[in-house]
């Protein structure tokens, strides 16, 4: 219980973390408390980003004036405007290529030139020029040491690590603080940020969990950036499923929304997650409360942006980056489970999910009662849970129609993301893998129809008043 009242108390804080400061003033601020090697690279980051927003302004027409900068911004946590898309210092390799990118981008605007066929000519560009190397010269030696500077909750980080440990083949040894080896240095900074991958072999590098970064999953995402992982919103494949608003964005921040493909990063086959612990939330970079991200389904809106943990494809991800050589392949998983790297022979399956090869549907404790597979017909059948309870339902069709569901009545914590696992939610996609929508507060009137031919829920409640009633029929 105390859970969710820290995270109502969080949301409504989040605007006031910062208060008003002016953008250098903020710069000064993140520097001060950083290690001496990072403020080097930070330094060298600051004068990059400047150039990079001065570029992406031509881009996007937009006009800025030097008063600009001495105007007072509301900032949150992973809002920072020191940052490269709010929470991630670059390398001056990094910063390099982003720079030279963005300079061929303009060229292209100026002589009017768009399309894929645009964008594949200057990925040759910065292939000829040197420019491509995206990869860091550096790789993580594991257990990845760490130290936890005074200031930052000690537990909540511990916890994050270990449970990054429990779900990979990653490995993380907490220790005194060092100077003298590759690791991290946890510390109390100006919000949350990291660098993208290992920049050293021989000195920790920061990272940085500042006020209203001491989550579960915020931990996580800083810690994948250091683990070389991008924005789940700067993937090549973007556009197909959010919509950018950039009228509602900060003038001089819309630089963190121009897709780059310094993020083209190996995705492994693996599809969009709207529920990625690496995705931003639908006012990230806003100046005016409006949204700035919105998905192309419209019932992932508040799914978006949550922080509570990784998610099914984070954690698949990382196994498939760092732990794919761990096991010979000797077992097939089904509904896109795979070898599980810590216990070879065996599958990971997706939430929901259960069995030797994931074909299962989890097993509902007693309180949920009746049986947890449902068969729709053409006539609506109901389903009504209520109190304190985690239920998974899978909802079936045949004779090639599809599940259909439609939420009369809801009622779930009130908070302005809804958390996977917390909340109400819905696997109506073919692929199972991947987050469906959910849903908390009150909810009413919403039809959600399956992909294929069946659909999973998962109901969790917290409270006595916590309360699902819906319908279900094939279509």
């Amino acid at each position: 219980m105390k859970f969710f009242f820290e995270i109502l108390f969080t949301f409504a804080c989040l605007p006031f973390i910062f208060g008003g400061l002016t953008h250098l003033r903020i710069q000064q601020q993140t520097r001060e408390n950083m290690g001496e090697d990072s403020k080097k690279v930070f330094d060298k980051h600051t004068k990059a980003m400047a150039e990079l927003s001065k570029i992406s302004n031509k881009l996007h027409g937009v006009q800025v004036s030097n008063a600009d900068d001495k105007t007072e911004i509301e900032i949150t946590p992973r809002g920072n405007p020191s940052m490269y898309q709010g929470d991630m210092i670059l390398t001056e390799g990094q910063a390099s290529y982003l720079l030279e990118e963005a300079k061929l981008k303009l060229e292209a605007k100026e002589s009017n030139k768009t399309g894929d066929d645009v964008d594949k000519e200057i990925i040759n560009k910065l292939k000829k020029n040197r420019a491509y190397k995206k990869d860091s010269r550096y790789k993580w030696k594991f257990p990845i040491p760490y130290f936890i500077e005074r200031g930052v909750e000690q537990t909540v980080v511990d916890n994050a690590l270990r449970n990054i440990a429990k779900e990979t083949c990653l490995t993380f040894q907490k220790s005194a603080p060092f100077n003298n080896r590759q690791g991290l240095r946890i510390f109390r900074g100006q919000g949350c940020y990291s660098f993208i991958g290992p920049i050293s072999d021989s000195k920790p590098q920061d990272v940085s969990i500042g006020r209203g970064c001491e989550w579960n999953g915020i931990v996580q995402h800083e810690v994948c950036h250091a683990l070389g992982l991008f924005h789940e919103q700067s993937r090549p494949d973007r556009d197909d499923f959010l919509m950018i608003n950039l009228n509602n964005v900060l003038p001089n921040q819309r630089h963190n929304y121009d897709k780059s493909s310094i993020a083209s990063t190996e995705t492994f086959g693996l599809p969009y997650d709207y529920g990625s612990h690496m995705q931003y939330d639908k006012k990230s970079f806003s100046f005016n409360g409006q949204l700035t991200m919105i998905p192309k389904n419209r019932d992932y809106l508040n799914t978006i942006g949550q922080f509570d943990k990784m998610q099914f494809n984070d954690v698949k991800l990382i196994n498939s980056i760092y732990c794919a050589d761990r096991c010979k392949g000797g077992i097939k998983c089904q509904n896109g489970g795979y070898e599980d790297p810590l216990k070879c022979g065996t599958c990971r399956c997706p939430s929901m999910l259960e069995g030797n090869d994931c074909s299962s549907v989890r097993k509902n404790p007693p309180s949920c009662e009746g049986s947890n597979t449902l068969q729709a017909s053409g006539s609506p059948q109901t389903l009504k849970l209520n109190g304190a309870k985690d239920c998974v339902y899978k909802i079936s069709a045949s004779g090639g129609k599809r599940p259909q569901i439609t939420i009369n009545r809801g009622n779930f914590n009130q908070t302005e993301r809804c958390f996977p696992g917390i909340s109400l939610q819905i696997k109506f996609n073919n692929d199972k893998t991947i987050t469906g929508p959910t849903f908390c507060g009150s909810v009413g009137n919403k039809v959600i129809t399956g992909e294929g031919d069946n659909v999973l829920l998962q109901y969790v409640g917290t409270r006595p008043d916590h309360l699902l009633e819906m319908s279900y029929r094939a279509v």
